[in-house]
């Protein structure tokens, strides 16, 4: 007993196991457990509430370490020593005068032992002694005793002013402390490493009844809902309710609203925590662990939370039964956009073990993703598992939409040889997925003799979708017509679907974000979709767009891990998969050069903050690259652009100087510069590699001049200019006659294309829409007569005499004080027009 007892002491010195104090005191924890002294002080907390910590803070802050003992209760000394009683003595002895005794970790305690504890206590409470009791929910006994003090796990959350102690500025503009939620202030969590599986590992290892472990285990696995939910899967009465919101607050029970929001652990770290456990947590719900995790992954199902359903059942379930929930739900994860996950999930399996319609279905959801070499892998494995006919024409139109050459033909001719049997679409998917398919019928037109008139399918709105996507591409009315009827089907079945369920399927909403896209580019004239419905598209439409740059991210690190290894592993022997040749060096990510306003230059999603570029020649160098958009430039003549006061070798010198800062700045972390070329006489940028503001200029002013306005108008175009180019190109980059000039012409092309809207909405009997046009148009230029008669039209148009004759006031005013002209006809024209309305009125 003594050899223990002088292992747990720590008079005068720092206990072992505690070899640094944290960085975060709690000052206000520690005053509150001075204000009773002299009764026993029990925190009563889950692990990781930072119980021993306050502890050990209370130690050093009141004892400085000296006449203090730490006891080990998780040892199974402690037992030993408290059936023998035994502890009190041992203290005594090593130490005469009033100390300080921790009970760390006391574990659950029989009625016998419980009442030899509390002895302990208050034996060392009458010789003056000062105790402290950490211990677990289910650990403590002396919930009923009346003369104790309790610290519990509400007391032992963070204050907002402990929440930022570890959190950086970032994080603190971000979220501001008084947000974050209560399940996120245990101190483990919020000091801690976020990603650490130990604080879940604690939770899992506690002893508590099985049918409170199998609640928090449910919680943590839902993640968030409502209680009533999670009752369906697990038994979740009043009082374990009441235990897992007082003392389990990283589960975030809220019994007032029938909900919890959990802490957001990944279901890897759940997973590793409890699987041990998984077996005893089923039987607690009166079933085996696969039911269980099936009906967790089909309650996230119908919360509409498929990826986490996906985690749940790859990291929870038997391989048999991940392959039975795949096959069921793959169309509903499917139609719910949920594609990245369900690929994982099939993935985890053996391909050996799987039927045709499964690696069917995996073919399909690469062929959204984009990913052809592993959807022509998995359609070739559901021709080689005996595939039905049905199944053999989705397999060869995933082939054809991934293929070329030989292979395309390959697959051409199979579906030749199925289309003319039991299949009359397949010819018509087939055109529309290649139109090189059949040259005698063009794509359109096979597909209404094939669908129209009916309910959409699957397949055919993703050929709706496609087809629309191109449209405008083919001239002539046929076009347009096809369009149209396409477009209508579309509409229809879309907009059925949303009424009736108040939700869309992937294909429906892709189909009907095609739609609005061809309505917005004015090549048709129809009503547009419910907002609430074409939300809800978009909405599908963005989470399939982030898995696909998911995926491209994905093959980009591939090809670099491949690059590197090719590079530091020669083999002249070393074959290409797939008889492809697989480029030596990934795609470089895209160059974003904004020039309207404030120069922004990013390459990728990172914004270029070197100091070259605060260098106004870099810019201007920069910004007649961009405006030649690709184009070869002659060296000399930018050079003599940039610098025409001087020589012709002070020119070359100072144009090879800023060229070099310019790549510098533009450098990938590789330390090459993708975007720039430079040939023999020339350089460029790479336009392949480009997106600039100023190809989005050059995109809006032909749509508004070459266009037709749909029946919504053009409010969509109007808020690009708004947003895009309300100021002028590299404003304060003033001297460079040549950046002058382009910055000139470019606003010449922007009022051009405002003043022939103004005009277009004003044809088609949208005055109200035609007047934001021209107004636009002379904030940007109040030069131009132009400018002023399309303000006068459109203000005539709108009923607005009055501005009407300010505007003539004004321009007759520019033109005769600045340039001593008389107004033109058109312009007389439109003010008699106002005069002999008033008179007649």
């Amino acid at each position: 007993m003594l050899s223990f007892l002088a292992q747990s002491a720590c008079r005068g010195n720092r206990p072992s196991r505690f070899s640094s104090l944290r960085a975060y005191p709690r000052p206000a924890l520690v005053a509150k457990l001075l204000r009773e002294r002299n009764v026993a002080r029990f925190m009563v907390a889950p692990s990781g509430f930072g119980k021993s910590t306050l502890a050990l803070e209370y130690a050093e802050t009141v004892f400085a370490f000296d006449h203090v003992f730490w006891i080990d209760c998780a040892s199974p000394c402690f037992l030993r020593d408290l059936d023998a009683r035994g502890i009190v003595d041992g203290l005594v002895e090593v130490d005469d005068q009033s100390f300080l005794a921790v009970f760390e970790d006391v574990p659950p305690l029989d009625s016998l032992r419980a009442e030899l504890f509390g002895a302990v206590l208050d034996d060392l409470l009458d010789r003056g002694c000062e105790v402290l009791i950490t211990c677990t929910p289910a650990a403590d006994v002396f919930a009923d005793q009346i003369d104790r003090m309790l610290v519990g796990a509400g007391d032992l959350l963070l204050s907002d002013e402990e929440v930022d102690f570890a959190r950086l500025p970032s994080d603190i503009a971000e979220i501001s402390a008084h947000d974050v939620a209560r399940c996120r202030r245990v101190a483990a969590l919020a000091w801690g490493e976020s990603d650490s599986p130990a604080f879940l590992e604690l939770a899992a290892s506690e002893e508590l009844p099985a049918d409170v472990m199998a609640a928090l285990f449910a919680l943590l696995c839902l993640g968030s809902g409502s209680l009533s939910d999670a009752r369906r899967i697990v038994r979740i009465d009043d009082e374990v309710a009441e235990l897992l919101e007082r003392s389990y607050v990283y589960v975030g029970v809220d019994r007032v609203r029938g909900t919890f929001c959990a802490a957001p652990f990944g279901v890897p770290q759940i997973a590793q925590a409890f699987s041990d456990r998984l077996a005893n947590l089923g039987a607690s719900a009166h079933e085996d662990a696969g039911a269980f995790v099936l009906r967790l992954a089909e309650a996230l199902m119908d919360a509409g939370r498929c990826a986490r359903a996906c985690e749940v059942m790859r990291c929870l379930a038997s391989a048999h039964v991940r392959c039975t929930w795949l096959a069921s739900q793959s169309r509903r994860l499917r139609d719910a956009a949920c594609l990245l996950n369900a690929r994982t999930l099939y993935a985890s399996l053996d391909s050996r073990q799987l039927d045709a319609q499964q690696h069917l279905e995996e073919a399909v959801r690469c062929a959204l993703l984009g990913e052809n070499v592993a959807g022509s892998l998995a359609a070739r494995r559901a021709l080689a598992c005996g595939a039905d006919p049905a199944q053999q024409a989705v397999a060869h139109l995933v082939q054809l939409s991934g293929s070329v050459g030989e292979a395309a033909a390959a697959c051409v001719s199979a579906i030749r040889e199925l289309g003319d049997g039991p299949f009359p679409h397949l010819n018509a998917m087939a055109c529309v997925v290649d139109p090189a398919f059949d040259e005698d019928i063009l794509p359109a037109q096979a597909w209404l003799m094939a669908f129209e008139g009916a309910e959409l399918a699957e397949g055919a709105l993703l050929c709706a979708a496609k087809m629309l996507d191109d449209a405008g591409g083919s001239e002539g009315l046929l076009a347009v017509q096809l369009a149209e009827r396409v477009a209508a089907a579309v509409a229809r079945d879309v907009s059925r679907a949303f009424a009736a369920t108040g939700s869309l399927t992937l294909s429906q909403a892709l189909a009907a974000c095609s739609f609005s896209r061809v309505l917005e580019r004015g090549f048709l004239d129809m009503p547009g979709l419910d907002p609430r419905c074409a939300m809800a598209a978009n909405r599908l439409e963005r989470a399939l767009s982030m898995q696909r740059m998911e995926c491209e991210r994905a093959r980009a690190r591939k090809l670099r891990s491949r690059a590197s290894f090719e590079s530091t592993h020669p083999d002249a022997f070393r074959k290409v998969a797939w008889g492809t040749a697989m480029p030596a060096t990934p795609v470089p990510p895209r160059l974003t050069v904004n020039l309207f306003g404030r120069l922004e230059v990013k390459v990728g999603d990172v914004a270029v903050e070197s100091g070259h570029l605060s260098r106004q020649k870099v810019r201007s160098l920069l910004a007649l690259l961009v405006l030649n958009r690709g184009r070869d430039v002659s060296r000399d003549r930018l050079a003599a652009q940039l610098w025409p006061e001087s020589s012709a070798s002070c020119r070359r010198k100072n144009f090879y100087a800023t060229w070099s800062q310019l790549r510098s700045a533009l450098s990938t972390p590789e330390g090459d510069c993708p975007y720039l070329v430079r040939h023999q006489n020339g350089v460029c940028i790479e336009a392949r590699l480009l997106a600039s503001d100023v190809l989005e200029l050059e995109e809006v002013c032909r749509a508004l001049l070459f266009n037709r306005p749909g029946r919504g108008g053009w409010g969509h175009l109007f808020a690009r200019v708004e947003d895009s180019f309300a100021d002028e190109l590299l404003p304060g980059d003033d001297g460079c006659d040549v950046i002058d000039g382009l910055r000139e012409d470019c606003k010449n092309r922007l009022v051009d294309a405002l003043v022939a809207a103004s005009g277009k909405l004003l044809d088609s009997g949208d005055p109200r829409e035609g007047l934001w046009f021209a107004r636009a148009a002379l904030s940007r230029d109040d030069s131009r007569e132009d400018v002023y008669v399309a303000l006068m039209r459109a203000q005539i148009a709108s009923l607005q005499r009055t501005a009407a004759l300010q505007t003539y006031f004004a321009c007759r005013r520019y033109l005769a004080d600045d340039l001593g002209i008389d107004p033109s006809a058109e312009t007389m024209r439109l003010y008699r027009s106002i005069i002999e309305v008033e008179e007649r009125v």
